[in-house]
């Protein structure tokens, strides 16, 4: 467990209580989960431009509108085997839907040599590396051709 965080926070003019309760829950989670306080989240936010670190697509909801208007709040990600602190934390993620395509889900789901692979995938497609091999110049083997790309 992070050390306690106070909830030093001066919500923006104007934001209606049901929006500042909801802020106020949100920012007492963080902090005694991780450690982050209300600026830090904000700060994170302005940082990110607002948006999803991974996708960039997902606007979280700003934490300065008085209305709590837009998408979900982004969620603050964090390294599990680091632990609850704030030396875990690595970004702000969509995160929080029902549905599995949130990054935060996503990126739960494999560990990082199953994402670099993906990634090495849509860099230098593997089959491709394979077609060139097999440019018929030789007479490839079934024990030979097993485990090539692996």
């Amino acid at each position: 467990m992070p050390a306690t965080v106070t909830l030093d926070w001066n919500p923006p003019p104007g934001m209606g209580p049901d929006v500042l309760r909801t802020w106020r829950a949100f920012y007492r989670h963080i902090g005694r989960e991780y450690g982050v306080t209300p600026m830090f989240y904000r700060q994170m936010y302005l940082a990110q431009s607002g948006r999803c670190y991974i996708c960039r697509t997902a606007r979280g909801m700003h934490p300065d509108d008085p209305a709590g208007r837009g998408g979900r709040r982004l969620g603050v990600d964090h390294n599990h085997l680091i632990g609850n602190r704030l030396e875990a934390v690595r970004a702000l993620v969509c995160t929080g839907s029902l549905s599995a395509n949130t990054c935060n889900r996503l990126i739960a789901r494999y560990d990082h040599g199953q994402l670099s692979r993906a990634v090495k995938l849509l860099e230098a497609p593997p089959a491709q590396y394979l077609l060139t091999a097999l440019d018929g110049t030789y007479d490839w083997t079934d024990n030979e051709l097993t485990g090539w790309l692996t």
